[in-house]
């Protein structure tokens, strides 16, 4: 059993790998679901896991978000050329196991042809199809195409808003994939309920983000001032990765084995 964490600091990188994680998914902005993150967190990032793997031993794989804004998953030409560009240069800066990427069109089905350019422009890099998959019209279909195209995981609620109520639809796409591509559960994913998830849905990965809050370090504070819109962060806090929690997670996942 694997656990994935998403990240989006070097912060939440260390408190990962220190907690256990096989995986990191290496976005920015988790806030909003996670977008691409600049060439200097990824060199960063793959410093981080180089050091921890000399010093313990240990591989942890690394896939790169390429998401060029939040919000729908249907891009323009333009959006489109963004997304190639930052491949290319994930590519070029190597160390880099896998990227992870949505494209849909605007009637809720999987982008075929974009996706079918997308993977052979990433080969030989791993692919995950992220939780665009959760917007999809028709998720079986959706599946089929995910197969088709070479894609080796989704990364799906179960077209729900959390993993926990879409438990019996994250089922069914275990069931219908035959070990043909890996279903990974994420979404409102903890401590709690990981088990009840792993087993109600027969999943062998998990993807979590293991998150706390905390105070940030500034002394002097200007409470008039946002640099967000109406639904923002506090501009005096940070969120990034538990160490605690991600053990937790691991802890739970050899009580089981």
């Amino acid at each position: 059993m694997e656990c994935q964490v998403c990240v989006d600091s070097i912060e939440s990188i260390e408190n990962a790998i220190k907690g256990g994680a096989d995986g990191i998914e290496l976005c920015s902005n988790l806030f909003e679901g996670g977008i691409t993150p600049s060439l200097g967190m990824i060199r960063m990032a793959k410093k981080k896991l180089e050091e921890w793997k000399e010093k313990e031993n240990k591989k942890v794989e690394m896939r790169i978000m390429i998401r060029p804004r939040s919000g729908d998953f249907c891009y323009s030409e333009e959006e489109w050329n963004v997304m190639k560009e930052d491949l290319f240069i994930c590519k070029q800066e190597g160390g880099i196991d896998g990227i992870v990427f949505g494209i849909l069109t605007t009637e809720a089905n999987i982008d075929f042809n974009r996706c079918q350019q997308f993977v052979k422009l990433a080969t030989p890099l791993k692919v995950t199809f992220h939780r665009a998959f959760d917007m999809v019209k028709d998720p079986f279909k959706s599946l089929e195409d995910c197969i088709s195209l070479g894609i080796d995981k989704i990364l799906t609620s179960g077209l729900e808003s959390s993993c926990l109520e879409g438990i019996d639809m994250l089922k069914l796409l275990v069931e219908k994939s035959q070990d043909r591509i890996r279903i990974v559960p994420g979404g409102g994913i903890t401590h709690k309920n990981v088990g009840k998830i792993l087993k109600g849905s027969g999943a062998k990965e998990f993807h979590v983000s293991g998150r706390i809050t905390l105070d940030g370090t500034m002394q002097f504070r200007n409470n008039s001032v946002f640099m967000g819109g109406s639904l923002r962060n506090s501009e005096y806090s940070k969120s990034i990765v538990d160490q605690s929690k991600i053990e937790a997670f691991k802890q739970l996942l050899n009580d089981d084995n």
